[in-house]
């Protein structure tokens, strides 16, 4: 007895030391596994970014992510005012912002509400939107006392052209600049094909990245889609100077400045012209031209989710 007790216990003893064993071996596979996990998901930088908010970082004025909320990020504010059907959706890089025939409007930031701060700007943002049966106004600067309803400057599209399933959809920039009695010099681009270049926009009802880009020294509002240079009328004479804004101003997602969304001295909106019924995701506004590499940069990395 005594002797299959001592052999039992010391089988036993064998049996506990091996599944120690088993159990280290099995806890360093883990934690071997987890290392190799982390070290691959160490994504490689695209275009030498490792994501777009390395991008121009210091000329970064407004910035809007949409990850839930419509609040502008670097200065943590939120809208003021909604109009129509406002909801969030999957977007290009995390969440985005839909618009049903809807508008939303932002109190003063003081970031962007500067008179000599955007001489040169350049706008960015990930779009998907069809046509729609009207011109759209997807995201602007507005001054609070406008007495029309153009902005200080703007992207939209003319999206009335080209039937609702077209792949065609005809992005616009606006420009509104104060002159010095007072008035202002209005100046447009639009995506098309023209005898001074540009092309038709192929990207609606997609995501695609927009970006406006405005040069004083070059007289020239630019228009890209997806990294290329799409507008057909960016030379607008020696007379498109630096940018000189009304002030105050607002930001504004899908409208014009009109009575209709809280511009009490801006008329109704034009017949022509319905609240925005697109998706919208990370919004940038810089107070500098970008370059042509820190556009495409901003689309080859924004493609990737980053």
């Amino acid at each position: 007895k005594i002797t299959y007790v001592l052999s039992f216990q010391i089988k036993q003893t064998m049996i506990i030391n091996d599944l120690k064993k088993l159990s280290f071996l099995f806890l360093l596979a883990i934690t071997f596994s987890l290392t190799s996990c982390k070290d691959d998901e160490k994504l490689p930088a695209i275009d030498g970014y490792n994501n777009s908010d390395e991008i121009a970082a210091t000329s970064l004025k407004g910035h809007w992510t949409f990850e839930g909320n419509d609040k502008e990020v670097i200065s943590n504010t939120a809208s003021t005012k909604t109009y129509g059907t406002v909801t969030y959706t999957t977007g290009q890089i995390g969440q985005a912002i839909s618009l049903s025939q809807a508008a939303v409007v932002y109190p003063v930031i003081d970031a962007l509400n500067q008179k000599n701060g955007f001489g040169d700007y350049s706008v960015s943002m990930w779009l998907n939107a069809k046509n729609v049966g009207s011109f759209q106004q997807y995201f602007g600067l507005f001054p609070t006392d406008n007495t029309d309803f153009w902005g200080n400057f703007s992207v939209g599209a003319e999206a009335s052209r080209h039937a609702a399933g077209s792949d065609t959809l005809e992005i616009k920039t606006n420009y509104a600049s104060l002159k010095e009695d007072g008035s202002t010099n209005g100046q447009d681009n639009l995506a098309v094909f023209s005898d001074n270049g540009g092309s038709f926009f192929k990207g609606a009802g997609k995501w695609s990245l927009i970006t406006v880009r405005f040069t004083a020294a070059t007289h020239k509002i630019e228009i890209f889609a997806n990294g290329v240079n799409v507008g057909g009328y960016s030379d607008r004479g020696e007379n498109t100077t630096a940018m000189v804004m009304r002030t105050p101003c607002q930001a504004m997602l899908g409208s014009f400045a009109t009575t209709g969304v809280g511009f009490t001295a801006a008329p109704a909106a034009p017949d022509w012209s319905k609240m925005a019924t697109a998706q919208v995701d990370d919004i940038r506004v810089f107070n500098k031209s970008l370059s042509d590499t820190e556009i495409k940069a901003l689309y080859n990395v924004g493609i990737a989710g980053r």
